[in-house]
Parts: C-alpha cells; sequence; structure tokens
C-alpha cells in the first residue's frame, strides 16, 4: 500500500516540484499537487529499495515524467526497462505500470495521470 499526501487547494497554476515531493523511510510517498476534472497531478518520492506496486487503470491515461534519479519500470508479463531523468514513459489505459528504485539515490517522478475519476487495479510487475 502506498502513503498518499495532498498539498493544500491550489490558487496558483505553476507548481514547484521540488518543494512538493515527500519521503519517508518506509514506502515510497506520493503526494497529489493538483485535481481537476479532467486529470490528476501528482508528484512521487522513492527511496532506493522502495517501489510503486506495478497497476493498471481502466478508465485513463498515467504519463510518468523522471525528475531526478532513476527507476526500474514495470511494462507487465516480467518485462521492465529503465527510465531516468529526462525521460518520459505514457501507460495507455490498461497498461501494466510500476515502478523499483534499484538505485542508490533518490527518485522523483510526476504523475499525470487523465480521467474524470483515479481507479487502480493491482497488476503483477
Amino acid at each position: 500500500m502506498m502513503m498518499t499526501d495532498t498539498l493544500p487547494s491550489y490558487t496558483h497554476r505553476t507548481f514547484d516540484v521540488e518543494k512538493s515531493v515527500r519521503f519517508s523511510q518506509e514506502k515510497a510517498i506520493v503526494t497529489e499537487i493538483v485535481i481537476t476534472k479532467h486529470s490528476s497531478i501528482a508528484v512521487w518520492g522513492v527511496r532506493p529499495g522502495q517501489q510503486v506496486q506495478a497497476h493498471t487503470h481502466p478508465d485513463g491515461q498515467d504519463t510518468w515524467i523522471v525528475i531526478r534519479g532513476e527507476l526500474t519500470y514495470y511494462l507487465g508479463d516480467g518485462h521492465k526497462k529503465i527510465i531516468s531523468a529526462g525521460q518520459i514513459d505514457v501507460a495507455e489505459p490498461l497498461q501494466v505500470h510500476g515502478a523499483i528504485n534499484e538505485g542508490t539515490e533518490d527518485a522523483v517522478f510526476i504523475s499525470i495521470y487523465s480521467a474524470p475519476s483515479l481507479k487502480v487495479v493491482t497488476a503483477s510487475p
């Protein structure tokens, strides 16, 4: 299970990722930055050894933009690839995605989920 934090309601359109990211010694932390009727935008803080459980979204696309570090990204059916700072991965509805930080430094990524509501279905990596 992931830990979630939510920032106060937004009154502006520009957000500072590094000021928004949170970390925990136990688990990867997702912090919702803004939720609109069209999308949910969050920042993830993933320490070495922590993971974002493999999952799918039946109703929307989840776009990850890696800001710092690198992650071993789950593609489903046991397949994976490395994604690192400056890279973007797009998971269409029902495509497996998730990741583990197998590196030695903290990883930070933005998740832009494009759908009117957030539905998550646990999947195998």
